[in-house]
């Protein structure tokens, strides 16, 4: 079990290039009012504090395996999520834990099963923490952890757990079955950006089924630029009356500073089909000149930025009772198989005496 994380800290300000950035951001999605609106945060500027923080989460698997727990999607994490139902009660994570794994060529089927593996060891020991694995729809093939935490310092209650054996032994020897399946491994560490984030309790973890995570890093010196920036954004979509969920992160390690994770959460992939309409009605609320203006002086608060899809996968995670219970069709299928009543097959029609 992979720890999937490849983020750092720090945080830019937006300076006039903040919309330019997220129009530009991954799937395109910014181009038109995705990645704007997932760069648009506005809190705590982590990176102007220039705090490190150092891993302390029950994961084996660093080189000589740390075991993998992701942050709860949401899903944990993240740039935005589609107009689904609100999940009751949903706060973001304040910390998240990220591991992400290469998979090697061939290997999904195989890593699956043992990641599969991973996650129902650690149910049936009790386990208290929680993870989502993500499988990539682009990019390299990769599987993202995310591990939603409370605190740094749970992290390290997480590790005494699953230092006990027979628990320890079990996951030693899943990770080196693991380690097989995989090329390389990456842990990062991230921080919540309330400040950088639209619409938080929006964000329903239960029927998330894709995720776009746009990664973008801002030149130092440029956190204000960047707040700013998400401030305006995040007024036009107001204005618009764009209907999503926005979770912005600040990776503190694991990846170079000025490094920022936007997490979008999908229920359906056409709420991808939906971003030029988005995007018109974030321009409308901004206004052209606003637009244009941000758009301007990109190249001084960006440095290079990426974008990439990824499918959940159930049967990876370790997702919390309170999520599965909310969809267990899609969370415990096997479950909520047996729950069925059966269904009924009419036999032979009846023989009429001559």
């Amino acid at each position: 079990m992979a720890i999937i994380t490849r983020i750092t800290h720090g945080m830019a300000p937006w300076g006039g290039g903040v919309l330019c950035f997220f129009a530009l951001a991954g799937l395109n999605l910014a181009i038109n009012a995705m990645v704007t609106p997932g760069l648009g945060f506005t809190g705590e500027t982590w990176l102007g504090r220039r705090d490190m923080f150092y891993p302390t989460r029950p994961h084996k698997r660093q080189k000589a395996g740390c075991m993998r727990i992701a942050v709860s999607l949401l899903f944990m994490t993240g740039l935005g999520v589609a107009p689904i139902h609100a999940q009751e009660g949903f706060k973001p994570a304040p910390v998240i834990d990220i591991g992400v794994e290469t998979i090697k060529e061939g290997k999904s089927a195989a890593h699956e099963k043992v990641e599969t593996e991973f996650a129902a060891t650690l149910r049936k020991a009790g386990f208290a923490g929680h993870y989502y694995g993500m499988a990539s729809m682009s990019g390299m093939g990769q599987v993202w952890w995310i591990e939603p935490l409370p605190s740094f310092a749970a992290f390290e209650e997480y590790q005494k757990f699953t230092a006990r054996d027979p628990l320890k032994s079990s996951l030693d020897n899943l990770d080196s079955r693991d380690g097989d399946l995989r090329s390389s491994f990456r842990q990062m560490w991230a921080v919540y950006r309330s400040d950088l984030s639209y619409k938080p309790a929006s964000c329903n973890v239960a029927k998330t089924r894709y995720a776009d995570i746009s990664t973008f890093r801002i030149k130092l010196g440029k956190d204000d630029d960047l707040v700013g920036g998400a401030k305006v954004i995040f007024d036009a979509y107001g204005k618009g009356n764009i209907d999503m969920c926005l979770l912005g992160y600040q990776v503190v390690a694991g990846a170079p500073s000025g490094t920022f994770l936007f997490v979008t959460l999908m229920d359906s992939m056409t709420f991808l089909d939906d971003r030029p309409a988005r995007a018109k009605a974030m321009v409308a609320g901004m206004g052209e000149s606003t637009y244009r203006q941000l758009t301007k002086g990109m190249g001084d608060l960006f440095v290079p930025m990426e974008d990439n899809l990824f499918v959940l996968k159930p049967d990876m995670s370790l997702a919390p009772p309170a999520v599965m219970d909310a969809d267990p069709a899609f969370w415990k299928p096997k479950a909520a198989a047996k729950e069925k009543p059966p269904v009924s097959v009419p036999g032979p029609p009846e023989k009429k005496e001559p």
